[in-house]
């Protein structure tokens, strides 16, 4: 008897050994079939043949690893987060693993983390490609250029021919203000691979900054062909600035609010070439942009894209109308607040002041205190769903010394994101707060705007406002700068109105503050002298 369980358990023993076997080979097939796919692009199916390996072997990091990839290649980079820390927990020196975290933490916003990540990689194998390469631009992103550039530099001397690494070192040195430096950079990039869209891209805005508009909208023009490319999809011929009278051109927005703003500007001259000019834009825009000189019709295609003979992206008519820096068409006002709700929120703002109680520093007591208010409106944060917002906006805070200045009153600008501030500002400095939380639309700040002596934020949406409007606007810049403001220049050509403060040292806004308030001083004791005020 006892030899027959013996024999029986022996036998199970082997049936659960052939089995554990081909549960194996089934997972390794799988996987490999996995790494087939996601090399191909199909990470869809790449996902379903890990899942299938990982049910098979679920403690199996190399498997994770291949999952984590097809979720972070789906843009679901926290389910990649959470694969990558399962197979950490089995094998927390795994290089790959840990890279590969990195990428889904940068993602997902998390920079610090992820540069954490990448550092522990290294410490495991220093020539990592991918950590060497992505720490530099995690460096880059936190304003640590120098370091930044000595790993980029690194990935380039691992690998001499990738695109990649000469990409980030142009993007590095760009960020510096060296435009010549990443000029260089880029056109080295394009020479490995000529028809990188985001490289043209890239390479166009180092162009622009440096001033040479000739060269650079011609490259800009690749931004089209660039991977998530923001604006509609039209359907029909380009235009190329030739004469279409009798002809339907459709202009349509693309990007951000203040490049709308920004170029609408060419409406009216693009209507002295043709016909009918008709604009797609986005709802908040709307009602603004359809009084814009050169715009015939406007729409915002949430239920159809009108019919038109030839179409163009706002931003590509610098290049179709040949600007250079020196003939930017910078006739202000071209955008024009509507009548009625200018006396809208002159009550409304008349009645703010009075309810909220800010009126003037200490009662209006201060000797030197105006008649009226000097009214300044104010923004201090961007979209933070914008890469390089953490750099752009500044805290609300800073602007506590041009509040206390005597006959100052300043009131908020600011929308959806950056509110909670207002709470905190009030214990210190009084802000009126006369839009609350509603949704902006645009035509009812820019009637808004009109009522104010001056607008300070930073370069934002509110910026270009102000500036299409034609009234006096601070912008206040971060030191990565932007093309639209060349360097060493506290001006731009694009707006007449606008006055630039830059700063010295990235991150640090006290002595463009300092500056500010200097500046304001100077401004208000001008206007004591004529008794002006926004209200009157």
């Amino acid at each position: 008897m006892e030899a027959i369980v013996s024999e029986r358990e022996q036998d199970a023993a082997a049936v659960e050994s052939q089995a554990q076997v081909h549960d194996a080979e089934l997972a390794i097939h799988c996987r490999n079939h996995a790494i087939r796919l996601s090399l191909q692009g199909y990470f869809a199916e790449s996902e379903s043949y890990s899942r299938e390996a990982l049910r098979l072997r679920p403690d199996d990091v190399d498997i994770l690893n291949e999952l984590g990839v097809a979720l972070w290649r789906q843009g679901r980079s926290d389910e990649a987060e959470e694969i990558y820390e399962r197979a950490c927990r089995i094998e927390p020196n795994d290089f790959r693993i840990l890279t590969n975290l990195g990428l889904a933490l940068y993602s997902l916003g998390r920079i610090d983390e992820a540069g954490a990540s990448y550092r522990k990689a290294l410490e495991i194998r220093l020539d990592t490609f991918d950590a060497v390469m992505n720490l530099g631009i995690v460096l880059t992103d936190q304003g640590g250029f120098d370091e930044a550039l000595t790993w980029l530099y690194r990935a380039h001397e691992l690998r001499p021919d990738s695109a990649d690494a000469l990409q980030n070192i142009g993007l590095n040195l760009a960020c510096q203000g060296r435009l010549d430096e990443a000029i260089a950079y880029f056109d080295a990039t394009l020479a490995l691979e000529p028809e990188s869209a985001e490289v043209h891209r890239n390479l166009a805005y180092a162009l622009l900054s440096s001033g040479d508009y000739k060269r650079g909208w011609r490259e800009h023009e690749w931004r089209l062909k660039c991977h998530g490319a923001e604006g509609y999809r039209v359907n029909g011929s380009f235009w190329n600035g030739d004469d279409f009278r009798g002809k339907t051109l459709l202009l349509h927005a693309e990007n951000g609010f203040g490049d709308i703003l920004q170029f609408i500007r060419y409406a009216s001259t693009v209507k002295r070439r043709g016909g009918q000019v008709m604009l797609l834009c986005p709802g908040r825009l709307l009602r603004l942009l359809a009084r814009c000189e050169g715009v015939d019709l406007a729409c915002d295609g949430s239920s159809y894209i009108p019919n038109c003979h030839i179409h163009i992206p706002l931003l590509s008519l610098p290049a179709v109308m040949g600007t250079t820096i020196d003939t930017v068409p910078a006739d202000v006002p071209y955008l024009r607040a509507d009548a009625v709700l200018v006396e809208h929120w002159r009550a409304a703002l008349g009645s703010a002041i009075k309810t909220q109680g800010a009126g003037l520093p200490d009662g209006g007591a201060a000797e030197n205190a105006l008649e009226k208010p000097f009214l300044i409106g104010v923004a201090w944060q961007g979209n933070p769903a914008r890469r390089l917002d953490h750099w752009r906006s500044f805290p609300l805070a800073q602007l506590a010394g041009l509040a206390r200045l005597p006959g100052a009153c300043l009131v908020s600008l600011q929308v959806e994101h950056g509110l909670d501030q207002l709470a905190g500002a009030g214990r210190s400095f009084p802000v009126i707060d006369v839009l609350g939380t509603r949704d902006r639309d645009f035509v009812e700040t820019a009637a808004l705007l009109t009522q104010l002596d001056l607008v300070i934020t930073p370069d934002t949406a509110v910026a270009h406002l102000a500036g299409g409007l034609g009234l006096p606007v601070w912008v206040a810049l971060c030191a990565l700068g932007d093309w639209r403001y060349p360097q060493g220049r506290n001006d731009t050509p694009w707006y007449p109105t606008m006055r630039l403060f830059r700063q010295s040292r990235l991150g640090e806004w006290d002595d463009v503050f300092a500056e500010m308030t200097s500046a304001l001083e100077g401004l208000l004791a001008k206007s004591a002298t004529t008794s002006s005020g926004g209200l009157g």
